[in-house]
């Protein structure tokens, strides 16, 4: 007999799986929920997926569906994909931490940390991903080397990480030992890493209790958010432990995790973290640090909580929506400030008039997210708004074209930008460069007259030039739109259509490259950078007019050629 509380679920896979046996069924069910704390509405796919390929999930099940479970036995961790369930690999334990977490009422003990494959090899190259021990096993110690079978994958957002369940069976091939990571000498924020452990000093500058809520209702976590600073910057955190000290207090934090949110490094504290006030007479004091903690634009980054910064309202709009019958609002716009532009968003009433903009404020505790590579600052609550009589730089911004120029390698190792103005010199042209049909719904290019998206569709015609610009070392792909490649080239639109005409789509662009290939460029627009580089949306580009003779001589300087 199936349990009751599970009917309807069974029935349903049932239908998919007719084959299926319905205790069987109902036992995966039960065993998601008691062992891996995942109600059945929420392990309808995975159960799915298992009595469709003939198995079922971890010790518990009957012999004739552990008989069917295939074990994935790999060496590496890239060998593995998001549905992998039944894994056995030998890894590293790098780092372990253990955390009390309450679930369903009850007190558990979760372990986290990261781990390596290709644990033997010396010189050889490893995988690092972050694992969960919903155990948790006695037997696993950071500086270990383990075999672990019946281990799953999770994926989340794109990022994989590896489930080591209550029925893993967790076999030690190298001791190690569950020690407190190694006291390190302090650091400055500024060289702070994008993940591992360090040890800080800095003053606290923000400090506030919050709560993280489990994605699968099973309860939430007390946490402690904050921020803290040196005379170098400023950092978030994020406490799993008690953290009681006042805003202003001198901290030393040795043992902090760095990881990083999005785009943005945070750190981190444990059990294993140790939190001490440190003495300093000659550390920056709680004032000097806030006058210093505002962050420019230009330093805004995807995933940025806390933000402090003084910026110019140039455009607001409001949005009204309907969420859970409720009608709420939204404003949305633009902001300014010397480094840049780049939008914002603001969940609650106005402190000034609409009507009055553009408009001075100071921001305090704001977030950042990124929208289509755009940095968007988000205020949740009137009072994070204090409205300045005028803005501190004490010069005229252009509100509507306000750029700013930018060295071409601090774009492509920066975040993502709005109103830059940057140089290079082209050092590729490519062959997808001139006429092009976008979508007429959602502007994508078209390949072979349909979009990925929308399916077969006439198109909208449309030009671009896709270049490649170097300086110094650094490079950047620029995509420049209509306007941009025709004042690039100097044509009109019917120049342009006559010489593709005459010469071909190859022909055309071998045209471009003879004009363009080794010349000196100014492009402005905005960047995207991302996983895979950076990358220039050119609302303009220029050829830069030299003189051969005088840039003959200042090489010839430059290389100390006679």
């Amino acid at each position: 007999m199936t349990d009751d509380k599970y009917a309807d679920y069974v029935a349903a896979i049932l239908k998919e799986c007719p084959d299926a046996d319905a205790n069987e069924v109902a036992e995966a069910f039960a065993k998601y929920e008691e062992e891996f704390y995942i109600p059945p509405q929420d392990a309808m796919r995975s159960v799915l997926r298992r009595f469709k390929s003939g198995t079922s999930p971890g010790q518990g099940t009957t012999a004739s569906a552990r008989a069917a479970k295939a074990t994935k036995k790999v060496a590496s961790l890239s060998e593995l994909n998001g549905s992998d369930r039944d894994v056995e690999i030998e890894v590293a334990i790098i780092t372990h931490n253990v955390r009390d977490q309450t679930i369903r009422g009850e007190e558990k003990q979760i372990v986290f940390g990261m781990l390596e494959d290709n644990p033997w090899e010396e010189n050889g190259t490893r995988v690092r991903w972050d694992y969960k021990d919903w155990g948790p096993h006695a037997n696993l110690a950071a500086g270990s080397i383990v075999r672990l079978e019946g281990a799953s994958v999770n994926e989340y957002n794109g990022k994989m990480s590896l489930n080591i369940n209550q029925s893993t069976r967790v076999v030690v091939l190298k001791e190690g030992v569950a020690t407190v990571p190694a006291s390190n000498d302090p650091i400055d924020i500024a060289d702070i890493p994008a993940e591992g452990y360090i040890c800080v000093v800095g003053r606290v500058l923000a400090s506030r209790p919050d709560q993280i809520h489990r994605k699968d209702g099973s309860g939430s976590i007390d946490v402690v958010r904050g921020r803290i600073a040196d005379a170098t910057g400023t950092i978030g955190f994020l406490s799993w432990e008690p953290f009681e000290h006042e805003v202003g207090t001198l901290l030393k934090f040795d043992g902090a995790q760095v990881r990083s949110f999005r785009n943005t490094p945070e750190l981190n504290f444990g059990r294993t973290t140790r939190v001490e006030v440190y003495h300093d007479t000659s550390f920056a004091d709680l004032d000097t640090l806030s006058d210093r903690a505002n962050t420019p634009i230009s330093g805004f980054t995807d995933g940025a909580r806390d933000v402090d910064a003084v910026v110019q309202i140039t455009e607001l709009t409001q949005r009204t929506f309907e969420r859970d019958g409720v009608e709420k609002f939204l404003w949305s716009g633009q902001i300014v400030d010397p480094t840049g532009r780049c939008r914002m968003s603001i969940w609650d009433e106005l402190p000034f008039d609409v009507a009055s903009l553009p408009v001075s404020v100071s921001v305090k505790g704001a977030r950042v997210r990124a929208w289509q590579g755009i940095p968007d600052m988000t205020v949740d609550r009137t009072d994070q708004l204090e409205v300045l009589d005028a803005p501190p730089w004490g010069v005229e911004l252009d509100l509507a074209n306000h750029s700013v120029h930018v060295p071409l390698s601090e774009l492509a190792a920066g975040p993502s930008r709005v109103g830059i103005e940057t140089s290079g010199i082209v050092v590729s042209v490519r062959e997808d460069s001139g006429y092009i049909m976008r979508c007429t719904e959602c502007r994508r290019v078209l390949r072979d007259g349909a979009c990925y998206d929308h399916g077969a569709n006439e198109g909208n015609e449309d030009v671009r030039l896709r270049l490649v610009v170097d300086e110094a070392g650094a490079t950047t792909a620029v995509l420049a739109n209509k306007e941009a490649s025709l004042a690039a080239l100097s044509m009109t639109d019917d120049e342009l259509r006559a010489s593709v005409e005459e010469h071909g789509d190859l022909g055309f662009v071998q045209q471009v490259r003879e004009h363009l290939l080794g010349r000196e460029v100014s492009v402005q627009g905005r960047t995207i950078v991302d996983d895979q580089g950076a990358m220039i949306l050119a609302e303009g580009l220029s050829v830069e007019s030299r003189d051969a003779q005088m840039r003959a001589t200042e090489l010839r300087a430059q290389w100390g050629w006679n």
